[in-house]
């Protein structure tokens, strides 16, 4: 899992330093084929395998990016098939109609894998401390709530509460000045301040509770005042 991802990783570094047109059957927004299904067979694995996050080293938020770049995809993606169906409404002709069911096909598989990839990265999420923490991904730009003018991008990688690693703040503002990226990098390390304080609270709590090299009725009682709190 970790050498796929990592293959993508380093094919997308490769084409940010050589983008210069759309050769090599690229897709929208300069994901490669092999790219796009290393993503995908990375993110799949850990969708069945989720115990591979507990896992020691990088593997987390390695998959974090990788849901992150797969936000990117869906965004390109999205962005092409509107142009492409305001485009062909007012034209009768099904000239491009077999790109265009390939397109949607990749769309709807690459969005039930990140659906998934979310969910289980954001379950994950919870049950870490703040400093630990990578990005909080938001949801998809879809439901009743949400704003459906084609200016919008499908999932608003600027509603990201970013990871506190400049290497994974990376793949969130790809794209973005560096005036945006700085400023974004700002906001989130303000909102993980807030959460610290309040993680803060937490550990002098069980620093209160004292040294637990106790005898087992010692360690029931604290297990008791911890349940009862």
């Amino acid at each position: 899992m970790m050498i796929t991802a990592m293959d993508a990783f380093l094919e997308n570094s490769d084409q940010d330093g050589s983008s210069g047109g759309d050769g090599g059957g690229a897709e929208e927004g300069g994901f490669s084929e092999t790219q796009i299904q290393n993503l995908l067979s990375a993110c799949e694995m850990a969708i069945k395998h989720p115990m591979l996050l507990h896992s020691p080293g990088p593997v987390y938020h390695m998959m974090s990016n990788a849901a992150v770049l797969l936000c990117h995809l869906l965004n390109g993606l999205h962005a092409k098939c509107s142009m492409r169906d305001s485009s062909s409404a007012g034209n009768s002709n099904d000239g491009g109609a077999g790109g265009n069911n390939n397109e949607a096909d990749l769309f709807y598989e690459t969005l039930d894998t990140f659906m998934s990839i979310r969910k289980l990265l954001n379950m994950h999420r919870q049950n870490l401390p703040v400093r630990l923490r990578c990005h909080a991904i938001p949801r998809p730009n879809i439901g009743p709530t949400k704003k459906t003018d084609p200016e919008t991008p499908f999932i608003d990688l600027g509603e990201t509460l970013m990871c506190s690693c400049r290497g994974c703040q990376g793949f969130v503002l790809m794209g973005c000045s560096p005036c945006v990226a700085a400023e974004r990098s700002l906001q989130s390390s303000k909102v993980q301040a807030v959460q610290l304080e309040s993680d803060g609270d937490f550990q002098r709590e069980i620093d209160d509770l004292g040294d637990f090299n106790l005898d087992d009725d010692a360690l029931f009682s604290i297990l008791s005042r911890v349940a009862n709190n």
